[in-house]
């Protein structure tokens, strides 16, 4: 079974090969990705919170490994205020484990 986990982070630079987020917390999961997207996309639950341009949702199985399988990034629309999805941002290639580190 899959597990689809949800991450705000407040920003996403990238300086001497290395990925900085500032703030972010893992909001939750759900077993199906249409949820999970439907959850990023319409800001339920106020995901945003004035902090966090960017959403990620990372594709976990079960166990103790960390390793996601997909993932789908976000980023914070001001003119409709919900998320939209973006290509993986520059310098994230080789970063994994978002939600369970």
């Amino acid at each position: 079974m899959s597990y689809y986990f949800i991450t705000a982070l407040e920003k996403i630079n990238t300086s001497n090969g290395f990925p900085h987020f500032g703030a972010s917390r893992c909001w939750g999961f759900y077993t199906n990705f249409k949820t999970a997207d439907e959850m990023v996309r319409n800001n339920v639950t106020d995901l945003y919170e004035t902090v966090y341009d960017y959403m990620v949702i990372e594709e976990y199985s079960e166990g103790i490994s960390g390793y996601e399988f997909e993932r789908w990034f976000y980023k914070w629309d001001n003119q409709t205020e919900k998320y939209v999805p973006i290509e993986e941002p520059e310098g994230l290639q080789h970063y994994a484990s978002f939600a369970i580190g």
